[in-house]
């Protein structure tokens, strides 16, 4: 008799869970198909990924039609008094909510399934469509994408740049994982606002080849312009897409070796995004120091070995002075040596004497040509002692260069031996605080991990957490109208089950709050309402 019971009471909950199944289906399509729309994918392409919609919206839909199914299954008994009845012919209520509490565990691991298995193969296929509609798109209008910038929701492919101008430039625009925009130009610029936080592009001779969407009059629908300018902002939040690809299996694999290596791990950060913001600034302040420091190291270097070669040049100089004045003197020696002969020959004997000769004292030796080769020799004599003091000067010019460029090396090795510690300095705090950007990505991607993890587990679960609550909703209820059990399902998931899931998110996703808290908040409240509930029908 009770297995009969369960039969009945599992046939009774089938009976209702699918054509509720079926409308929550087609609503959830409906809905997505809307939003698409909307935001400016066009009809033909919406046709063609209507499959992969339908499977986006399985794990949206059965949990749902099972709370309107086990509402209207046991709000249907407790209106007929079969209830009463089961009750009065000694079964416990329990009894005859097991096997819906099983079937309720059995969606859970089917809905399981779609969000590990099917889900990220279905992203994946359509992820594989959209890629290939970017490459139709580009071979369509001959764009030979050399370059791609990613900043989402837009990817811009530039074939290539001119005197800082991008040539043959594609820009698409992204909804979810479907592309709502099209915008191709021949050529544009990119300037940074670094004050706002933006890119501004700014597009010439091109054309909207999908609508915007956006509903803005001003703005072109579709058609050619001349020049458009639109803005991207830094500051998105940017997805980590290949997740979304991964199955569950997958993720999980990679939060253990993620884990694994956060054993070691010195430190731990409560608000990993103000740490990763609050290290990259302090890395850009170590950068900066490091250049200057750098920068009066290299100087010095430079300088040393500028004032290096001045000095082997002055003591090449000095060497070839030396030499020369030398030369000079046995030049200077020969032409005094010569006076001194035919000043001989004259009479006088002394040097003195000779350098003082008068013309009439020449006559009367008797040479014509006495007055010419004394004349020379002179000349000889005196350029000879110009020539020595030129290099003497030289020499001691040189002499003192050298002693500059040596005063110039030891300061240029004095600035080496302050720069060097403190660049060792520097690159010891570079070393902790990019160990530290590596140990809070580390964290940050592992939270990432446990996000998706927990994302894939806690709608999964919500299967049995809505029969659970349907159950004594349905009792209390005492109606077997479809409607009224679709209005309560309606109100549940409406007003409390998906502000309470997007509350969690919100909080996992923007802040610090704990995963499973906040993104298991909304089963958890069905749970707790449940619990009071089932106590209140047990109780009368």
């Amino acid at each position: 008799m009770l297995k009969t019971l369960q039969k009945y009471l599992i046939k009774e909950l089938f009976r209702t869970f699918l054509p509720a199944f079926v409308c929550f289906e087609l609503l959830m399509l409906l809905g997505f198909s809307i939003q698409l729309l909307h935001k400016g994918l066009d009809a033909p392409s919406l046709v063609h990924i209507i499959p992969y919609l339908s499977v986006y919206a399985l794990p949206h839909a059965l949990p749902s039609s099972l709370l309107t199914a086990t509402v209207m299954t046991y709000g249907r008994l407790s209106a007929d008094n079969e209830i009463t009845a089961i009750k009065i012919a000694g079964v416990h209520l329990y009894k005859i909510v097991v096997p819906i509490i099983v079937t309720g565990i059995l969606f859970s691991l089917i809905t399981l399934y779609l969000n590990a298995e099917l889900l990220p193969k279905s992203y994946f296929e359509v992820r594989k469509f959209q890629e290939k509609a970017v490459k139709q798109v580009l071979a369509k209008h001959f764009i030979t994408a050399k370059k791609k910038i990613n900043v989402y929701p837009y990817q811009v492919y530039i074939s290539n740049i001119e005197h800082g101008i991008y040539k043959n430039i594609a820009v698409f625009e992204y909804a979810e994982e479907f592309i709502v925009n099209i915008i191709l130009a021949e050529e544009g610029e990119i300037d940074i606002n670094a004050e706002k936080d933006l890119a501004v592009l700014t597009l010439r001779r091109g054309e909207f080849i999908k609508p915007s969407g956006e509903g803005d009059a001003s703005a072109p629908k579709m058609g050619s312009f001349e020049e458009a300018t639109f803005d991207i902002p830094f500051k998105q939040r940017i997805r980590n897409t290949s997740l979304q690809y991964a199955t569950l299996t997958n993720i999980i694999s990679q939060k253990g070796e993620v884990d694994g290596q956060l054993k070691d791990a010195k430190e731990f950060f409560k608000d990993i995004e103000k740490t990763l913001d609050e290290t990259t600034e302090q890395i850009s302040l170590v950068n900066n120091k490091k250049k200057d420091a750098e920068r009066i190291y290299e100087t010095a270097k430079a300088e040393i070995e500028i004032a290096s070669k001045n000095i082997s040049k002055q003591e090449k100089i000095i060497k070839r002075t030396n030499i020369d004045i030398e030369n000079f003197g046995k030049y200077m020696q020969i032409a005094q040596n010569n006076l001194h002969k035919i000043l001989e020959t004259g009479g006088s004997s002394n040097v003195k004497a000779h350098e003082t000769i008068k013309k009439n004292d020449l006559e009367q030796i008797g040479k014509e040509d006495a007055q010419k080769r004394v004349s020379l020799i002179k000349k000889t004599i005196n350029r000879e002692k110009m020539r020595i003091k030129n290099a003497k000067r030289k020499l001691k010019i040189a002499k003192r260069l050298i002693k500059s460029e040596t005063d110039r090396i030891e300061i240029a090795k004095k600035s080496i031996e302050e720069s060097r510690p403190v660049l060792e300095k520097l690159e010891m705090e570079y070393v902790i605080l990019d160990e530290r950007i590596e140990s809070a990505n580390k964290q940050k991607l592992s939270r990432e991990l446990s996000l998706n993890i927990h994302k894939r587990l806690s709608p999964s679960f919500s299967c049995i957490a809505f029969i659970l609550i349907g159950i004594p909703i349905g009792i209390m209820s005492k109606s077997n109208n479809l409607l009224v059990s679709l209005g309560i399902s309606f109100v549940l998931i409406l007003f409390f089950y998906y502000p309470l899931v997007a509350l969690g998110l919100i909080l996992t996703e923007e802040s610090m709050y704990p995963i499973i808290p906040s993104l298991w908040g909304a089963n958890i409240f069905n749970l707790i309402v449940s619990g009071v509930l089932f106590r209140r029908i047990l109780n009368t």
